[in-house]
């Protein structure tokens, strides 16, 4: 049996697809059991219905690059405020004071929630990133080489305030980094892919 070109290329781009679905289910799933707690309780392994079902609430991820993982159209408080509305807390008050939290415990001040992000220098963009990740208090944050878009002072700062949110929210951190000095600054417990 022959194949078009065309048609051989769409098979290996879904053989592709299937190999990455399968590959981010076999890392999520143990992640998702130890968040969750699944290796304390009794839980059927067949029912795949309760592995599958982290909400938005329970992961978030602070991204690399905090100058293109905010939206310029939206100002500082509704970048923070998005992830509540879609996690359904939609009462307006209480996301203003999450928000005033929020802008306090990563060392915004209050005035700059009306600003756009390219008001911001890069070690606030992350504080704002750093803000919507904790918006919807997460159980688990990954954080995606949260510094290294950014000068050596800024980074210490940032990495000095996440280690104070750990503390002050108790956090759990998926730290990516390739800085190993950052890395045993930041991490308890370490796995070297290579």
């Amino acid at each position: 049996m022959i194949f078009s070109r065309r048609f051989t290329q769409q098979l290996l781009d879904l053989f592709q697809f299937l190999i990455i679905l399968v590959a981010a289910i076999v890392i999520l799933v143990p992640i998702y059991w130890i968040v969750s707690g699944a290796f304390k309780q009794q839980v059927d392994i067949f029912q795949l219905k309760l592995l599958f079902t982290p909400t938005l609430e329970n992961f978030k991820i602070i991204f690399q690059d905090p100058y293109s993982s905010l939206n310029p159209r939206l100002r500082a408080a509704e970048i923070v405020r998005e992830p509540m509305i879609y996690a359904g807390r939609t009462n307006r008050a209480e996301q203003d004071r999450v928000i005033d939290e929020l802008f306090e415990a990563v060392g915004l001040r209050p005035e700059q929630k009306s600003l756009f992000p390219h008001q911001f220098s890069g070690g606030q963009r992350q504080r704002i990133g750093i803000a919507r990740a904790l918006s919807t208090r997460p159980s688990l944050i990954i954080c995606d080489e949260p510094v290294s878009a950014l000068d050596v002072a800024v980074q210490a700062q940032i990495l000095n305030l996440l280690k104070s949110l750990q503390r002050q929210f108790g956090l759990t951190y998926l730290f990516i980094s390739h800085d190993l000095g950052v890395v045993q600054h930041m991490c308890d417990e370490i796995a070297v892919m290579y």
